[in-house]
């Protein structure tokens, strides 16, 4: 017997497994992000449809949608407002997952019957977009 022979790995065998645990943790990492931002993307878009309804169920009791003063944020903001005050929505009042400033609404004050609601999607940078049935 040779008594000089160690046990344990060789450093090629070491670097091996380094190597694949260093690509199953990206492959995992990405993933992770993925889902992530998947998640917070339908959290955007539900809470867009819920507001939509609000919105629509407002129309339909007082024959017309709040105005948006100059749009944008601030134009989410005070629908949202009068959405809360009207009780066509609860709160807490839907708020986009990660960025208040996300949300968008327009009213056409000159028509008074379209309306615009947009959000900034995460995964792809596409808008989305609900307008009046």
């Amino acid at each position: 017997m040779n008594k000089n022979k160690k046990k344990g790995f060789t450093l090629i065998e070491l670097l091996v497994v380094a190597t694949i645990i260093t690509i199953l943790s990206a492959i995992g990492l990405v993933s992770f992000v993925n889902a992530g931002q998947g998640a917070r993307d339908a959290k955007r878009k539900a809470d867009l449809e819920t507001v939509r309804q609000a919105l629509v169920l407002r129309r339909s009791d007082l024959g017309n949608y709040p105005s948006g003063g100059a749009g944008g944020a601030d134009g989410y903001n005070l629908a949202i407002v009068a959405l809360l005050v009207g009780n066509y929505i609860s709160s807490p009042t839907p708020v986009d997952p990660k960025d208040d400033e996300t949300y968008f609404y327009s009213y056409d004050d000159v028509a008074q019957a379209t309306f615009t609601l947009s959000a900034k999607l995460e995964k792809d940078g596409s808008t989305y977009t609900l307008t009046n049935p």
